[in-house]
């Protein structure tokens, strides 16, 4: 068995130096589409991340003017829970509040651009269910003492659709990358099966199987997918890293993921989406000619 699968791996790599530049053509081809492909899946992956952060912090915060006093706020929280759909009400200081901000963003340095705490007193309400979410704002704004009320559901709405969009157009554009990369290393190995047409018809005539004919061919497809993944790879984490870096410091608060189980399952994707397109490009290439012999 390990004789015949070293065979088949040396006729499959002479193949691939055999065919020059198309078989440099079909990896280029492959790791192109890959490398969109994987963009395409590191976007979702990080907008659907952001939207499900979106859809924990719909909370709703409103906010209490300066103006309003010790009694005023007394009142908000009677109030406040009595508003149908409201499930918590939690009020915040906003000397609590700088504090965990300031936590939260330390790579921002705000201390070295404000002396003063700029935010205000606020209440943090939680809705029961999301169905309430537009209710309870529009409430809560109508009360006195409260000066402005926000809310993430409008932005969560747009993610979604966002979202729903980028996946529709990605599938379409995926397919036909899939579909074209597919027909050029079809294309790619038949020329290296019509080459050898007159060993192949030796190989036949001695009582080779089908089988055994096929293998060099199909393993050279997936020695084309394979590389054309990993040069996809390579420069698809680079620019991942490099784009992830800048947006953690250009945009502190925009949740990206650097290092998590999603983007080593796109890693994972696009290997075996690379080797199986080189494994079904063989396989047509090889299956068409002997069938037509």
């Amino acid at each position: 068995m390990f004789k015949r699968l070293g065979y088949f791996c040396r006729e499959a790599w002479q193949g691939i130096t055999r065919g020059g530049l198309m078989a440099f053509v079909a990896t280029s081809t492959i790791m192109v589409s890959l490398f969109i492909f994987g963009v395409f899946l590191l976007i979702f992956f990080n907008l659907y991340n952001l939207m499900g952060s979106l859809n924990t912090r719909l909370d709703i915060m409103a906010y209490i003017a300066d103006s309003a006093g010790h009694s005023d706020v007394d009142l908000l929280r009677m109030s406040i829970p009595q508003i149908a759909g409201v499930r918590k009400a939690e009020f915040i200081a906003k000397e609590s509040a700088w504090r965990q901000f300031r936590e939260n963003y330390s790579g921002l340095r705000l201390d070295e651009f404000l002396d003063a705490n700029p935010l205000p007193d606020a209440f943090k309400i939680e809705v029961s269910d999301l169905s309430y979410i537009h209710v309870v704002a529009n409430k809560l704004g109508a009360l006195e003492g409260i000066e402005d009320v926000s809310y993430g559901g409008d932005l969560a709405e747009r993610m979604a659709a966002l979202v729903k969009m980028m996946t529709l157009a990605g599938a379409v554009i995926i397919f036909l990358l899939v579909s074209s990369t597919l027909m050029i290393v079809v294309n790619t190995i038949r020329l290296t099966v019509i080459a050898r047409e007159n060993e192949i018809n030796i190989m036949a005539l001695v009582g080779a199987s089908r089988s055994f004919i096929k293998y060099p061919f199909i393993f050279e497809g997936m020695f084309i997918g394979l590389l054309g993944a990993l040069l996809a790879l390579v420069f698809l984490k680079i620019g991942y890293n490099i784009a992830a870096l800048n947006m953690a410091r250009l945009i502190p608060f925009m949740p990206v993921n650097l290092h998590s189980r999603e983007i080593n399952l796109v890693y994972l994707i696009i290997l075996l989406t690379g080797v199986a397109l080189g494994w079904l490009g063989g396989y047509f290439s090889v299956s068409k000619t002997l069938k037509a012999e």
